[in-house]
């Protein structure tokens, strides 16, 4: 994740290293890039928009030195508060292939700065097929009302030249001091980002409704396309199983089978077939398929391991076993 602002590592990491830690939820494990206090990079900037130094500069000598040096794979994130925020827009209009996220907070726009309001129409409209993510975002106070009807004028351009493949999301941040607004903005934008990933399909959606393969087909596409490393299909596939099981078992009950059948070293892959059974009174067949979970989840967090031993006590308890059996 880059962002051009010194001090935005302060917070930038802090926040990182609490939404990650239990267990990269909501956000994924990511190195944090931004320059050093007195570093003078940013004055490669053309405010006049007619050339991309700075953006050159990224995109020929410090991104693939970061690559050389770090363990990436490939997926990357531009963060910026005002004029910075600028940049990360005319990285999208400018360079669109550099990143894959950009999150743009309080932008300054006022007499076209960087030319983003001139250019960004026919830009945008040119976008490729690619799956790229923004988050625009603003509030309400003194050091933005100079520029509050740009700020509409930009979203109105969003709205009507943003090509499908641009995931693109706006958040008005009425209520809310000018310098909370970067934390405030880069945790909606990493929780929108990586929301395919945490949460999942809902079971009544077009893709689930179509079965497995067709979520495997759609996690494949969100893999290679959204954001260039695995992502699982499990939550989604668990959740259409209990989505079956309330209207047919033996649907619902083949979904969590085959689940074991692709991901037999998953813990929680049992799990939701002893769940499944334990809605169905098996209380045996709910035992026996969560001890294999308890096995399983010994390499996992504590916190996973004590909630599958309690999952495996609720069952014994119902079953009339003990957990020593």
């Amino acid at each position: 994740m880059f962002d051009l602002h010194s001090y935005s590592d302060t917070y930038l990491s802090g926040m990182h290293d609490w939404m990650s830690h239990n267990g990269e939820w909501p956000w994924l494990q990511t190195i944090i890039v931004t320059p050093a206090s007195g570093n003078r990079a940013a004055m490669l900037s053309d405010i006049t928009g007619k050339t991309t130094p700075l953006l050159d500069f990224f995109d020929k000598q410090l991104i693939p030195t970061i690559d050389q040096k770090y363990r990436t794979n490939g997926f990357k994130i531009m963060s910026g508060f005002r004029m910075n925020g600028s940049i990360v827009l005319s990285a999208l209009i400018n360079k669109p292939d550099m990143f894959n996220a950009y999150i743009a907070i309080s932008p300054e726009l006022k007499d076209d700065y960087a030319g983003i309001l001139s250019t960004a129409s026919s830009k945008l409209a040119k976008l490729d097929k690619k799956s790229r993510f923004l988050l625009f975002s603003h509030g309400t106070n003194v050091k933005e009302a100079h520029q509050m009807k740009a700020y509409d004028q930009l979203h109105s351009i969003f709205k009507k030249h943003s090509t499908k493949k641009l995931d693109w999301h706006y958040k008005h941040f009425e209520n809310n001091y000018f310098m909370s607004l970067p934390l405030l903005s880069v945790i909606t934008g990493i929780e929108k980002l990586f929301n395919d990933i945490h949460n999942g399909l809902a079971p009544d959606s077009k893709v689930s409704q179509k079965g497995i393969d067709a979520i495997i087909k759609h996690y494949k596409y969100l893999s290679d396309h959204k954001y260039g490393f695995a992502v699982s299909p499990k939550n989604s596939i668990n959740a259409l199983g209990f989505h079956l099981l309330s209207s047919s078992t033996q649907a619902g009950m083949k979904v969590f089978k085959d689940m074991i059948k692709m991901f037999p070293k998953d813990a929680y892959s049992h799990h939701n077939l002893a769940s499944a059974y334990e809605k169905q009174g098996d209380f045996e067949n709910a035992v026996k398929h969560q001890r294999d979970a308890v096995k399983l989840a010994d390499n996992m967090l504590g916190w996973h391991k004590k909630r599958h031993y309690k999952f495996l006590e609720d069952y014994l308890s119902k079953s009339g076993g003990s957990s020593s059996e």
